[in-house]
């Protein structure tokens, strides 16, 4: 059974079997497929997210995001030595590994885990693995840190999973279909916190959950405002550009998530960063400088 549907007309279901793309059946809209990626798009939001996907894009790839061979994101999200981002990638396998075993391990074969925010499709890559149903969103179709990434996950060229553009609070997806949807490092970037988490539990199955993993997480908003205008500052310094021409939350707190969703009940799981890592609320407190971030695994089950 297919699990797409029209994001334009809020749920009219598309058939699976792509060819070149989908054309809704109550609005008639088109959606294309491009290189195995199916583009939920409309030209007026693809042109609304063009100057951030383009500054974005020139960032990463600054950082050291592009130009591995196939086996490099194939190993992810475990590290490579020697890669500039290794320390941020060991920090992505902890959190994977928790998810793994707070989550997807409780879930039947054939479950469907919904990616947002999947990048180059590592986690969908992993959860298939694992036989579940994965299905990534991001809205970066770059080859070497976006969706475009997702070909080199099988020798065939075709993954094991889907792969769509689309934005985050308007999931081309059925209602109630997923068992689980995973915010991949990627809830921080919402515009409209509210109505992203909404649509999340309308995708939900009854007893399906919402995951926020590896987004910066404060007690104290004022701390997050201040991290967010440090990283528009030095990436202006570094890349010239702020990246900020989509303007986005840029953290989370607590209260800010229920108050988005009141809903939603949260569990907190801590994973072990290290020592350095733990070591850093203390070391800024004797820095007398603003409270570093916590990266948590939020676990969100809808209330009935």
């Amino acid at each position: 059974m297919s699990l797409l549907a029209c994001p334009q007309c809020n749920g009219a279901e598309l058939d699976d079997d792509v060819g070149a793309g989908w054309r809704c059946g109550v609005c008639n809209t088109w959606w294309p497929s491009t290189d195995g990626i199916g583009r939920f798009l409309t030209p007026e939001r693809a042109a609304h997210y063009d100057a951030f996907l383009r500054d974005y894009t020139a960032v990463r790839h600054a950082e050291g995001r592009a130009g591995h061979d196939d086996a490099y994101y194939r190993r992810l999200p475990e590290p490579t030595l020697g890669d500039p981002l290794f320390d941020q990638w060991r920090m992505r396998a902890v959190s994977w590994r928790a998810l793994r075993a707070r989550v997807l391990r409780g879930l039947p074969v054939g479950a469907v885990v919904v990616d947002v925010g999947a990048g180059v499709g590592w986690l969908s890559n992993r959860a298939a693995a694992m036989g579940l149903r994965a299905v990534a969103f991001d809205l970066s179709v770059d080859a070497d840190d976006g969706l475009g990434a997702v070909r080199r996950y099988a020798a065939d060229g075709v993954p094991s999973f889907g792969a769509h553009q689309a934005e985050m609070g308007a999931l081309p997806l059925r209602s109630g279909v997923a068992d689980a949807v995973v915010f991949n490092a990627s809830l921080h970037y919402a515009t409209d916190l509210t109505g992203v988490l909404a649509d999340a539990v309308r995708v939900l199955r009854p007893g399906g959950v919402v995951v926020v993993m590896d987004s910066p997480l404060y007690r104290r908003p004022a701390d997050g405002e201040a991290m967010v205008a440090e990283r528009h500052t030095d990436f202006e310094r570094r890349f010239g550009t702020r990246s900020d021409s989509v303007p986005s939350i840029g953290f989370l707190t607590m209260p800010m998530l229920r108050d988005a969703s009141p809903s939603i009940e949260w569990s907190h799981h801590r994973p072990w960063y290290g020592w350095r890592w733990a070591w850093k609320p203390w070391r800024a407190r004797l820095r007398r400088r603003r409270a570093p971030s916590r990266f948590e695994l939020l676990v969100g089950k809808v209330r009935p």
